[in-house]
């Protein structure tokens, strides 16, 4: 018999391993994520977001910062999370903390918080920004790509329920896939941000040139504000303030920071502000 079917100790021998090896990877990850969302180890930095126009401040984009081992990108927590169903979980907590953290923000200042488009929908969102304090006008909610939507309908209800109470709606990564394109005409959104692929390099590329264009004008014909997103040499920013975006964040203008110190000098003007150049297309 064993000479036929093997002997009886080996019988699904390889499975029953990666079936142990699945399950003990699974309770792994949800000890870490566990442990991250019972002891609150996270923290939120800022960006700062500049106003083309003014070289100004005008907001500030949230974002999560894991102080958790292990060391690892903060979207690989938001995977991981996802995987043992308690992503929305830590998205609330990231949400909750990067709004109370906002409290210490210069009050003239807009606070971009990210939230995938199911978090949208959750009963828990309402009550996460009313106990924040904030006035929803210095709200804006960022709509992520971490899932896909299979009907628009509900989302688009949720938030326009939000949106009149103030609060603003912005998508992201413009230009970088079909789904941001998607959200933006499905959700016309407040703000639209646009990605970091077509910005770099934009000043020595004529196809991410008229990439920009096009978007200047879609954004005035549907009343958004156009952000640029990744904005990391002066030669970009001339860029993409002689195409008429209004507004830019990026490491050279400003790296994420945890320090309330710095969130406070973001009141004064940018240091670094762009060269005169040709007319603004459509402006």
């Amino acid at each position: 018999m064993s000479a036929i079917f093997g002997h009886p100790s080996q019988l699904g021998g390889p499975k029953q391993d990666d079936q142990t090896d699945s399950r003990l990877t699974d309770a792994k990850a949800r000890a870490r994520i566990d442990n991250v969302i019972a002891t609150r180890a996270l923290v939120t930095a800022f960006q700062p977001i500049y106003s083309l126009d003014t070289g100004a401040v005008v907001g500030a984009e949230a974002l999560t910062r894991f102080v958790s081992s292990p060391v690892r990108p903060p979207d690989t927590w938001f995977a991981e999370a996802a995987t043992i169903g308690r992503g929305l979980d830590l998205e609330f907590l990231a949400m909750a903390t990067a709004l109370h953290a906002a409290g210490q923000l210069p009050e003239n200042l807009y606070v971009s918080v990210n939230l995938s488009p199911h978090a949208c929908l959750d009963p828990r969102l309402s009550d996460t920004l009313l106990k924040s304090g904030l006035p929803p006008q210095r709200i804006i909610i960022e709509i992520t790509e971490m899932a896909a939507v299979p009907e628009y309908a509900p989302l688009v209800l949720a938030l326009a329920e939000l949106r009149g109470s103030g609060l603003r709606i912005a998508v992201d990564d413009a230009g970088a896939g079909f789904a941001s394109m998607r959200h933006i005409l499905q959700l016309q959104p407040d703000l639209i941000k646009l990605d970091r692929s077509i910005v770099s390099g934009i000043d020595d590329d004529r196809s991410k040139r008229a990439f920009g264009v096009a978007m200047v004008t879609f954004a005035q014909e549907t009343s958004a504000e156009l952000i640029a997103e990744g904005v990391e040499t002066q030669t970009e920013l001339i860029a993409v303030a002689e195409l008429g975006i209004d507004s830019a964040q990026g490491y050279f203008l400003g790296t994420p920071s945890v320090s309330a110190a710095d969130w406070l000098g973001w009141t004064h003007l940018a240091t670094t502000r762009p060269a005169p150049g040709p007319p603004r297309i459509g402006r």
